[in-house]
């Protein structure tokens, strides 16, 4: 029986960790990793049990906090773009409205047809 494919949080700790180890970590240990943090290990006890370096782990960790947020952005539980306090927010102070270009265009048509009349 065909083994199941590895779905997207691994695919991104197997990513960052080949990134931060030049390909020196196997599928296992990344599977292990993703164990501990499930079960909320601390990063230091990741990084004795697994013998990997402190920075190999805190970029695991940030790629597996990335995947969980672009997770919960895809499933709705988060927006993908916060809502701006209101000092941050933009306001259109142009001047005029859209009734301006529509009355230009009314004049222009109008100038047309009276020209060919005149015409």
């Amino acid at each position: 029986m065909p083994s199941p494919s590895p779905d997207s949080r691994f695919l991104a700790l197997r990513f960052a960790a080949q990134d931060a180890t030049d390909f020196g970590m196997d599928d296992e240990t990344v599977r292990r990793f993703a164990e501990l943090r499930d079960q909320a290990a601390t990063d230091d006890a990741i990084a004795r049990e697994l013998g990997i370096d402190a920075d190999v782990v805190t970029a695991l960790v940030k790629a597996d906090d990335a995947q969980a947020l672009a997770h919960r952005i895809a499933s709705g539980e988060e927006p993908m773009y916060p809502v701006p306090e209101p000092a941050d927010r933009v306001f259109d102070a142009r001047s005029g409205s859209s009734a301006v270009p529509l009355t230009v265009l009314v004049i222009v048509l109008l100038g047309t047809i009276v020209y060919a009349l005149v015409r």
